[in-house]
């Protein structure tokens, strides 16, 4: 979680990346979803229902654990990937081209997917998107992607916004896609429109998956806890989103799950994007053009100093500058450890 441009340059130093705090988002999640399921996702606001989808669409990668998807995704939420700058005809082509479509299906589907997107959409097709209501945006980024053909459609709340008409649309294409054997993923807070638009449920709480199951058995007891966790203070809510990150690292997942491969614990720490060989080169270079720096401030010619190299860096300061170099990065490992292991005390 890096709040300032300084803590994303550290992520570039062997040793400068120990104090940047770490938030995990989802917690030793785990299912399974077939062809041709409609399987809703359902928890509280802030639980990880959007990085899951941001996941399965591959988006975000996950820092561990293993992802198989079988099919081309497309993923819908409220206004995404239009850009405001352009008019709503200029987005349907970019984003329909940036999907594969030829110019000659883009211009067989224009008319429909402007149609599709409703009445208030077809008045300002020609007006930068920038001026269209959160509904307008979110109803031309659903036109555009259902028009498609994916083999897994997700959707993260982008019929929430959209009057009764719209959503009835929706739903109707939605159950086109079913009908084909395609695959839905959805997510919404309104209960009734997974209950309309889903088979399955799964139920996420602080990153964990509480329930897996039909609809109609996990909806009543998401709706029960939401009725009681509203009740609640604003203290107690704190207080459980504080606890539930207490007892979650991935040491404490290998061991509940002994059986699953040793892969699925390792973490894989994207926010250090260089990898050993890029270090190599990098290191090699900064000894090079120091090297050469120092030749030339002691008035050395580069031919000779190559041939004797020590006449610019004395041995001692080399074995100095190793061992300076191996305690910093000796150091900043076991800070980060120690760190990420007392982080959520």
């Amino acid at each position: 979680m890096m709040k300032t441009k300084s803590d994303m340059l550290k992520t570039l130093l062997p040793f400068g990346n120990t104090k940047i705090e770490k938030f995990w988002a989802l917690k030793g999640v785990s299912f399974d979803i077939y062809e041709g399921d409609s399987v809703g996702i359902v928890g509280l606001n802030g639980g990880g229902k959007s990085t899951l989808l941001n996941i399965v669409s591959q988006i975000i990668p996950p820092t561990s654990g293993e992802l198989t998807v079988n099919g081309q995704t497309n993923i819908i939420s409220v206004g995404s990937g239009l850009n405001y700058k352009l008019s709503g005809r200029e987005n349907i082509i970019m984003k329909c081209e940036m999907l594969g479509m030829s110019n000659q299906e883009i211009n067989d589907k224009m008319a429909d997917i402007i149609d599709f997107a409703g009445d208030q959409v077809i008045q300002k097709i020609d007006q930068p998107v920038k001026t269209y209501s959160s509904g307008m945006k979110s109803r031309l980024g659903f036109s555009i992607l259902v028009h498609q053909d994916p083999d897994i459609l997700i959707i993260d709340e982008a019929l929430s916004v959209g009057d009764a008409p719209f959503f009835e649309k929706g739903v109707a294409r939605m159950k086109e896609f079913k009908a084909q054997g395609k695959t839905i993923m959805f997510v919404s807070h309104s209960l009734s429109q997974v209950e309309e638009l889903c088979d399955k449920v799964i139920w996420i709480d602080h990153g964990r998956v509480v329930m897996e199951g039909a609809a109609a058995d996990v909806l009543p007891k998401f709706q029960d806890f939401q009725n009681t966790y509203n009740r609640k203070s604003k203290a107690e809510r704190e207080q459980i989103t504080h606890d539930s990150d207490q007892d979650f690292t991935l040491e404490l997942l290998r061991d509940e799950h002994p059986d699953e491969p040793e892969r699925y614990f390792s973490k894989r720490l994207y926010d250090r994007p260089l990898t050993w060989q890029t270090w190599g080169a990098l290191t090699v270079l900064m000894a090079v053009l120091l090297f050469t720096v120092s030749a030339t401030l002691k008035g050395i010619p580069l031919r000779t100093a190559i041939m004797s190299p020590l006449a610019v860096l004395h041995w001692r300061w080399i074995v100095l500058l190793i061992v300076i170099i191996g305690i910093l990065i000796g150091w900043s490992r076991f800070t980060q450890q120690h760190e990420e292991r007392h982080a959520l005390d």
